[in-house]
This record gives C-alpha cells, sequence and structure tokens, in this order.
C-alpha cells in the first residue's frame, strides 16, 4: 500500500488509502470460511468485485473512471505471478493493490482509478 499526500488527495479527489480500505474490506466480507471451493470462484469473484466498485465510486470523481480486477487462484505452494504496466498522469491516475493469502487460497484485488480525457 503506498502513502497518500495530502496534496495528492487534493489534487486526485481521492485518497488511495480509502481505496486499499475497501479493496480489503471486498475480500473480508466475501470469503465466509476462507476455503478454496472452485464452485464458488464466480460468487466469490462478483462480491469481491462489486462490493470493491461500488465503495469506490462513492469517493470517485466524477472526472474520473474506475476498474476493478480481481484474481483468485488456489494455493497450492507453486509459483504465482502477476503484472500491470501502465502509462497515466501520476498526479490523477492511480493503481491500488490489496493481497490476501491462507493456507487454502491467494486473493489479488486491484482498482486504477483514471482520470476521463
Amino acid at each position: 500500500m503506498s502513502t497518500t499526500s495530502t496534496a495528492a488527495v487534493t489534487q486526485r479527489g481521492y485518497s488511495t488509502d480509502d481505496v486499499y480500505k475497501f479493496l480489503k474490506a471486498s475480500v473480508d466480507l466475501a470469503i465466509g470460511s476462507g476455503e478454496y471451493h472452485h464452485s464458488l470462484l464466480s460468487e466469490l469473484h462478483k462480491n469481491i468485485i462489486d462490493y470493491a466498485k461500488k465503495k469506490i465510486d462513492t469517493i470517485r470523481p466524477a472526472t474520473h473512471k474506475s476498474i476493478v480486477s480481481c484474481t483468485i487462484v488456489q494455493n497450492t505452494g507453486a509459483g504465482f505471478n502477476i503484472s500491470n504496466a501502465m502509462h497515466w498522469d501520476d498526479q490523477s491516475d492511480s493503481l491500488t493493490t490489496f493481497k490476501f493469502q491462507n493456507q487454502s487460497m491467494i486473493i489479488v484485488v486491484s482498482a486504477y482509478i483514471i482520470r476521463a480525457q
């Protein structure tokens, strides 16, 4: 998680710390028992993304758009890597990511907030 200065909040119009809290809450509320069940993945994805997007949209300036992505994998001990590449205005746009891991699964939720042109 990156820290957000007061100047960044003023310029962006939102706090990435708040976005991080929303991403964490979306996972905490959705995981329930915390066990990986392949049959429940669609519902788990939907619940995480819908909650995070709904909360982020309450703080997102009208001049910005938001994108939320979620990756869930069974934690089998194998290697796992996610990468993102983007080019944007560092003064107005942001990427915030939350990672959850337990013995059963790994969940990575990312939120992109980008000023609409």
